[in-house]
């Protein structure tokens, strides 16, 4: 699903859980009802100051707002289904980290086609399905993933890791 589809879902969920229909929902926001209509079926773009006037009308803040439309339902990702949205943006050669499994550390793709992983997430993935401990999760992924990038490739994934000040 697009970000644009994943905010109408968020936001007819919402409506339902509030029992607003999308009518009074743009009468109340000062959002115009055609264009309530289009944000809800995934044809508009919103700014930001269309997602606070409606976080506000909700009672939350933009934050938690933009929590709500990146957790919309969207069917989990596969690894099969990652490597069909590759090929379908032209990125077929793209390095995918398969073993261990880390999909629930991808955070995105580059332009150029690489798959881009979170290193906290993927430790945690393996703390979590290996019963590693963070200091055994870190070495691995330093020596095995880490270490093998650069026999990737120029399609090898890109490891994100935080900053420390």
């Amino acid at each position: 699903m697009s970000l644009q589809q994943n905010i109408g879902v968020a936001l007819r969920a919402l409506r339902a859980q509030k029992g607003v229909s999308q009518e009074k929902l743009a009468l109340e926001t000062g959002i115009g009802r055609r264009y309530m209509s289009d944000i809800e079926n995934g044809r508009r773009n919103v700014s930001l100051e269309i997602i606070e006037k409606i976080a506000a009308y909700f009672g939350m803040n933009a934050s938690d707002l933009v929590g709500k439309i990146e957790h919309a339902y969207c069917p989990p990702l596969t690894l099969d289904g990652l490597k069909d949205v590759l090929c379908e943006r032209g990125h077929e050669d793209a390095v995918v980290l398969e073993n261990p499994d880390y999909l629930g550390a991808i955070v995105g793709v580059s332009d150029d086609g690489r798959v881009i992983y979170d290193y906290e997430k993927m430790a945690r993935s393996l703390m979590e399905s290996d019963g590693m401990d963070y200091e055994e999760a870190t070495e691995f992924i330093d020596y095995n993933t880490l270490g093998a990038l650069p026999h990737m490739g120029e399609k090898r994934p890109i490891i994100m890791m935080k900053i420390e000040r």
